[in-house]
């Protein structure tokens, strides 16, 4: 990530344009909250502008399946101001199908579900955008996360210039590398994570364009088949409304004013 980004992009010619390319995420795995993260053209310097955040997940109830447990053994570890080095984040203790599972129940616990998350949004494979979402999903959340995936994919496919369906022809990619985080307590073991992302779009035409997106999502400790760990929720009009209420963090470069005012806190090891 690229320090003093702005909303002015130079072509390769050097000539400076304020046209930027608007891309819709839903976010989380390929997506799976209602968000906006503005690219521009490679030979950046990035969109100070923010993300459009209109988080979409919340959760007040949980059922049979997903199912609150040990909610006061939640331990609070997140650091409440910025280490020099980055705050280190945790990994699961297991894999499903390759992707990590059994998140430490600690709120850091709760950050690492949502980098892995944000790390899964890669690539236009509608399939595996739904399995991610459903395996980080509450279980009665999963069918609306699934479909939410699959939005988004489609919606990636179109801005990459790249067929709705089949295969996807090089050099179309898409990646997301997490770079930051806020964290707010909503409940026992229940929490706001806000994630800042550096994003890459590849067209099926060779033309890079890259940017910085903020997204929200929410999560709580439940138990699962027996089982404890974070899951994605969506829920009650009451959380989503506290969040847009309250502001959440805009999408901004690090070493730029704004970045401290909103709170953001370095991953340790990711680029800055």
């Amino acid at each position: 990530m690229r320090n003093g980004m702005s909303s002015r992009i130079k072509d390769p010619t050097g000539e400076s344009r304020t046209t930027l390319l608007r891309v819709g995420v839903l976010a989380v795995i390929a997506a799976l909250v209602a968000t906006a993260v503005w690219l521009g053209a490679r030979g950046r310097t990035d969109d100070n502008s923010g993300a459009d955040k209109t988080p979409r997940d919340s959760s007040s109830q949980t059922g049979q399946q997903g199912r609150n447990v040990s909610l006061d053994q939640v331990d609070q570890v997140a650091p409440e101001a910025a280490p020099a080095d980055g705050v280190v984040i945790p990994t699961g203790a297991d894999q499903v199908d390759g992707y990590p599972t059994q998140f430490p129940q600690t709120d850091l616990g709760a950050v690492a579900l949502q980098v892995e998350v944000a790390k899964a949004q890669f690539g236009f494979d509608y399939d595996q955008a739904a399995t991610v979402a459903g395996l980080y999903a509450n279980p009665e959340d999963k069918a609306v996360f699934e479909q939410r995936a699959r939005d988004a994919v489609a919606l990636r496919r179109q801005q990459a210039g790249v067929p709705k369906e089949g295969d996807v022809p090089p050099p179309a990619s898409y990646a997301v590398t997490p770079i930051a985080y806020t964290l707010e307590e909503l409940d026992t073991g229940y929490y706001a994570v806000n994630l800042l992302s550096y994003v890459t779009l590849t067209t099926a035409n060779g033309n890079v364009s890259d940017g910085l997106y903020a997204g929200t999502q929410l999560m709580r400790w439940l138990e699962v088949d027996g089982v404890g760990d974070w899951r994605l929720v969506s829920g009650s009009t009451a959380d989503i409304e506290h969040l847009v209420s309250t502001g959440q963090p805009k999408a901004v470069a690090p070493g730029a004013p704004q970045y401290k005012q909103a709170g953001w806190i370095p991953i340790n090891g990711a680029p800055q």
